[in-house]
């Protein structure tokens, strides 16, 4: 049974904008966090998932390993994590068009 170990997930707003995905990020802003316990990537894939979905917005999940080490596989599972994206392609072809 894997370790279980202290993470910190932070919500930052995020789109399609063609094959690009775009994070929105202003310094002293408001992002939605919630500290959680995992044992194993798999759990807390799960873990951070579930707090992504319970958001509802177009997101990007980033994740913070609290303890002194971070464990194998640990960044390959956290690097790209984006859900409930929007594309937002059309709209920004749209206002260069006008």
């Amino acid at each position: 049974m894997a370790k279980t170990l202290d993470y910190q997930i932070t919500l930052y707003p995020a789109h399609r904008d063609g094959a690009f995905v775009v994070t929105q990020f202003q310094m002293l802003g408001s992002y939605p966090e919630k500290r959680i316990q995992a044992a194993g990537m798999d759990d807390l894939i799960d873990k951070v998932t579930q707090f992504a979905m319970e958001h509802g917005e177009s997101c990007s999940a980033s994740v913070r390993c609290l303890a002194p080490r971070k464990p194998p596989g640990f960044k390959r599972a956290t690097e790209n994590l984006y859900f409930n994206l929007v594309d937002r392609t059309a709209e920004n072809r749209g206002d260069a068009a006008a």
